[in-house]
């Protein structure tokens, strides 16, 4: 039985994905032709592109091609970025965020600036995402590295792509959820002067771990959302990871929920929605493709419909 829900008027909220193949890591070469697929599995038009690269892609100029090439296809780039040390930005005797906060990667940096200074269209930079996730070699505990070494680094980086004309850029905050309080939103936050957008990243595990239970939508969101949202509330929020299983509950049923109630009337300050399109299930034990069954993919199909989303 179909679930009616009647969606307030309001802005469009950009609709996104990443999905398996769109940039292949053994060929290092961009496959848009994945996203075709995606939005034809859909029936519905992206706006968002989103792939993930190591840091080092900032300086490539095969960088501004991939985004050329997904401005061609009417998307916008969306890309992560976590960083490390390599030879442009070699390991010393400091923690990784205080290393780049006291410029030594400034070289490599202000390569990318210029790399980046090429790109003709506006792209989202997701700098060290969920840095506040400790299963990342990148996260600020994992490093070694304070918050505060955070921030600075942020600055910094920001500064000098300011310096080197990368305008373009769009500057994404993006922890995962939950916050917690070693590393808390608020402890890593940049500033308004260095942040454009704010994200967040969260998923329905079901019963797919020992530690995980089935929880809507609402549940993984609406905590982090009402935090991060008063930390920065002039700010568009964009959920930039986000998926069902389908272990334990209905996932059809939740991705219609998600769509056509949680977001329109309870998260008014979502702007974005990025969807993660895998599976995972060698690496992970889940199942995050938006197609498991038919009824899971009629239930994304259902949500999707809308003019709400574009």
């Amino acid at each position: 039985m179909a679930i009616l829900f009647t969606i307030p008027r309001q802005k469009q909220i950009m609709l996104g994905a990443w999905t398996e193949g769109l940039y292949s890591a053994e060929s290092q070469k961009l496959q848009p032709e994945k996203l075709d697929a995606f939005e034809s599995l859909i029936d519905k038009k992206l706006s968002i592109a989103h792939y993930y690269r190591g840091w080092e892609a900032l300086s490539d100029p095969n960088l501004v091609t991939e985004f050329e090439i997904l401005g061609r296809h009417k998307w916008q780039a969306m890309i992560n970025v976590n960083p490390y040390f390599f030879s442009q930005c070699p390991a010393s005797d400091l923690p990784l965020y205080k290393a780049i906060a006291t410029g030594k990667c400034d070289d490599f940096l202000r390569r990318a600036g210029k790399n980046l200074s090429q790109v003709k269209q506006p792209f989202y930079l997701l700098f060290a995402w969920e840095m506040n996730n400790d299963l990342n070699a990148w996260s600020v505990t994992t490093s070694g590295s304070s918050s505060q070494d955070f921030i600075d680094a942020w600055r910094h980086m920001h500064q000098i792509f300011e310096e080197e004309k990368a305008t373009n850029v769009i500057w994404v905050f993006c922890p995962n959820i939950p916050d917690v309080a070693a590393t808390s939103y608020r402890s890593l936050y940049p500033g308004d002067d260095y942040v454009d957008w704010i994200g967040l990243d969260g998923y329905n595990w079901g019963t797919t771990q020992s530690w995980s239970e089935w929880i809507s939508f609402r549940g993984v969101f609406m905590s982090p959302y009402t935090t991060l949202t008063e930390i920065a509330p002039t700010k568009p929020l964009m959920i930039a990871e986000v998926n069902t299983t389908d272990q334990g509950g209905d996932k059809g049923n939740w991705y219609r929920e998600m769509f056509k109630k949680e977001i329109p009337t309870n998260f008014p300050k979502i702007a974005a929605i990025v969807i993660y399109n895998e599976d995972r299930t060698v690496q992970e034990k889940v199942n995050w493709k938006v197609d498991v069954s038919e009824d899971s993919l009629q239930g994304f199909k259902d949500g999707v419909r809308s003019r709400y989303y574009k």
